[in-house]
């Protein structure tokens, strides 16, 4: 399961530590770790009839590094990089400082309420049925759920101050802020989005609070979290509207079953009808080498008008460890996109077999 576990003195101690020298502290040497997965998937869609097979992959590279310094904080940096072309080629990039006053955090990283969510498992490294690396079906039409999450993903890999407290009888806290998801030159506010400042539509100001509950009682490990972000316009406009999004997660753990759900409500910065809301359920078990499992996403929103856009997404499948690192994947997935308006209704049946190093 899921965890930040930090350190557990009070923050008081922060400013005296960090005006401490640190002569005695080695300079940080960058290490490498990351990713690699790879699906090979046979898709069958009710639009157009049409039947597709493709190759698809997804990886990062991490450049990391971290050294303590005599006064015990412990500061490090992370650089990711994208295993493939893509236009974003340097994805998370930030620096850290972490000790007894918690862990401050400094870059285009994801978000603390992202960071504590919990939501259902998936026994298929870079898919579920919440925030996939990846979706095989095809978003019909106009219809505005492109896929079931309940993450808090407003704000991405926009660069933002996040603060981690400590973790104290199993409760911990997170506040993340991002000056704009606009950009601005050089890169000042976003790694992420790089339009112009006063956007139409674009948000800033925005404020996420994460918290999370994790404990163990009697062999059984509970984890429940909750997040809030509220955003304000950089420029008013019609349609628009200042964003407010909530979640909730939990993961429940025993016996090599864990059990989870999350739930979102995100206005999604424009005027609706009604938000869209977005909730999960999963359950994998682990066993030996092997972990299978199944899970159901739904979503649903309503625009002005009255037109709304739904979709379901079923799982099921597993996983096999070659060995530490190296898995083999394979699994069945099944979307299905409703709509008031025909266009934006379809249906896909997808097969994959893949796999996932981890380095």
């Amino acid at each position: 399961m899921k965890k930040i576990l930090l350190g557990s003195t009070a923050l008081v101690a922060a400013a005296a530590a960090f005006a401490a020298p640190a002569s005695a502290a080695e300079k940080i040497k960058l290490g490498l770790g990351g990713y690699y997965q790879t699906a090979f998937v046979l898709i069958d869609e009710d639009v157009a009839n049409t039947r597709t097979d493709s190759l698809k992959q997804e990886g990062e590279v991490y450049f990391t590094g971290e050294t303590t310094l005599d006064t015990g904080i412990t500061v490090g940096v992370m650089v990711q990089l994208e295993a493939y072309t893509t236009d974003d080629q340097v994805d998370e990039h930030y620096v850290y400082f972490d000790g007894g006053f918690g862990r401050v955090q400094l870059g285009a990283a994801d978000s603390a309420a992202y960071l504590m969510h919990y939501s259902a498992p998936t026994a298929i490294a870079g898919h579920g049925v919440d925030s996939p690396n990846f979706f095989h079906a095809t978003p019909p039409g106009t219809h505005g759920i492109a896929s079931n999450y309940t993450f808090l993903n407003t704000t991405s890999d926009a660069n933002k101050l996040t603060y981690f407290t400590p973790r104290f009888a199993g409760f911990q806290l997170g506040l993340s802020y991002t000056p704009s998801l606009a950009g601005g030159l050089g890169g000042s506010s976003g790694s992420y989005g790089n339009l112009p400042d006063n956007t139409v539509g674009a948000q800033e100001k925005i404020v996420e609070i994460g918290a999370n509950y994790v404990n163990s009682f009697g062999g059984i490990d509970v984890a429940i979290s909750a997040g809030y972000l509220t955003g304000s316009l950089e420029q008013d406009a019609a349609g628009f509207d200042d964003q407010e999004v909530f979640t909730l997660g939990t993961q429940i753990g025993f016996a090599g079953f864990t059990f989870g759900g999350g739930y979102q409500k995100n206005n999604l910065g424009v005027a609706l009808d009604e938000d869209l809301e977005q909730w999960n359920v999963g359950l994998t078990y682990g066993f030996g080498p092997f972990t299978v499992g199944a899970g159901y996403g739904y979503g649903s929103q309503t625009y002005v008008g009255g037109v709304e856009d739904e979709l379901s997404t079923i799982e099921v499948g597993g996983t096999y460890e070659m060995g530490p690192g190296i898995s083999l994947m394979a699994g069945y997935f099944n979307y299905e996109f409703d709509s008031t308006i025909p266009a934006n209704r379809n249906t896909s049946d997808a097969f994959m077999i893949g796999t996932s190093f981890d380095f």
